[in-house]
């Protein structure tokens, strides 16, 4: 009788199946062993786990990657990068790693992830939270994707926990085609608003005038029959102090600096996959204003840290656990309730939807773990009291 009342309370909760829809899946951690001939990670255990945001037109791939083995002590070792971007193109942004956060002049990548979780999944919005517990601040990259949009959002979020003297991003992709692994040569480039930067060259730019870039190849251009279509990068003015665009013959290689002062980062990635050269550079031109409106003005915090009633949640598992009834009831989940209110008690107490990075994820681990058995709570309630 309670998984039937659930399934019929639930079910008036679903969308409308012709809504508009952005969903995140993460999947299971992945872990395998390295080579035994592999010079610094012989045998090594090495973990991945990826998220995958399908936004309607077009499905974005997020991937966490480390050599988690215990030969590097109380740290992590990438091997190419550990935020990487596996689709929806092959090449594109790099599935090795495309992004990197740099504080003090040191990628954070050697920390261990604290936390890979979905921190909301509406339909209205996909949200996944990844969050490291540096030596220099409490770091989350925050991926947002909205229904209907050919784009990723990223906000990177910082809460020193030491002197903070310097704020990067790098950033890396291969436009279109893998040029060199296939022995053959491209053209990249990479437009700005106010700048072309063509292969071979290294341009250092001011962030504001150049907000937005849009990297490709000339020579692999869908419309020519080549390549997977290029990729783009929208950062809002007002962020960066200056961009770094080095587009070699291979990879392209992009560094943003930052003030030291800077808590968050808000910036929009594009894979127009399948889509030709002068379709990405009309596209941008057209929608960038409307992009960065939008991260400029839209609040991402998830809608469980800015709903979520503590006092609500906190009455519901104290009638639960003091009901003979409702405990007979609830059988096993009974155990599972009294040990989310010893564990996760003091996070719902202190933690708000405006509260930091720590206080975020331990909210947000509260909330889920709550939301797996607050349905059978009220149930039981109203059979119980009926």
């Amino acid at each position: 009788m309670l998984c039937a009342l659930m399934l019929a309370l639930c079910g008036g909760l679903l969308p409308a199946a012709d809504a508009p829809m952005a969903v995140v899946q993460l999947q299971e951690p992945k872990e395998r062993r390295l080579s035994a001939e592999s010079k610094d990670h012989p045998g090594h255990l090495f973990r991945e786990q990826n998220a995958i945001f399908d936004l309607g037109p077009i499905d974005y791939r997020i991937a966490w990657k480390a050599c988690v083995d215990p030969a590097h002590g109380d740290k992590v070792a990438p091997l190419e990068g550990y935020l990487g971007m596996p689709g929806p193109s092959a090449s594109n942004w790099y599935h090795g790693g495309f992004l990197a956060i740099v504080l003090n002049g040191r990628d954070i990548g050697t920390t261990p992830l604290s936390s890979m979780t979905v921190a909301e999944n509406s339909g209205g919005r996909a949200i996944m939270d990844m969050v490291w517990r540096d030596e220099a601040a409490d770091v989350r990259a925050r991926f947002v994707g909205l229904p209907g949009r050919d784009y990723l959002i990223c906000e990177i979020t910082l809460d020193p926990v030491a002197e903070i003297t310097s704020v990067g991003l790098k950033l890396r992709c291969y436009p279109s085609f893998f040029t060199s692994w296939h022995k053959r040569d491209g053209a990249r480039r990479v437009q700005t608003p106010a700048s072309l930067v063509e292969q071979g060259s290294t341009e250092t730019l001011p962030a504001d005038e150049n907000w937005w870039a849009v990297y490709y190849d000339e020579i692999f251009d869908v419309e020519r029959g080549e390549g997977e279509g290029p990729c783009a990068l929208l950062l809002p003015p007002g962020q960066a102090t200056e961009i770094r665009l080095a587009p070699g013959g291979y990879s392209v290689e992009t560094a943003i600096d930052f003030p030291a002062d800077t808590r968050r980062i808000r910036l929009a990635v594009w894979d127009y996959h399948g889509r030709t050269n002068a379709d990405a550079l009309a596209s941008m031109r057209a929608g960038a204003d409307a992009v960065r409106r939008e991260l400029e003005q839209a609040d991402f915090t998830p809608e469980a840290l800015t709903t979520f009633d503590v006092a609500l949640a906190r009455e519901e598992v104290q009638w639960a656990l003091g009901s003979a009834p409702a405990r007979e009831l609830l059988g096993d989940t009974a155990d599972e309730i009294e040990a989310w209110l010893a564990d996760y008690a003091p996070a719902l107490e202190a933690a708000t939807g405006g509260a930091g990075v720590r206080a975020q994820e331990d909210l947000l681990t509260a909330v889920s773990a709550y939301n797996d058995f607050r349905w059978q709570i009220r149930l039981s309630r109203l059979l119980v009291e009926e």
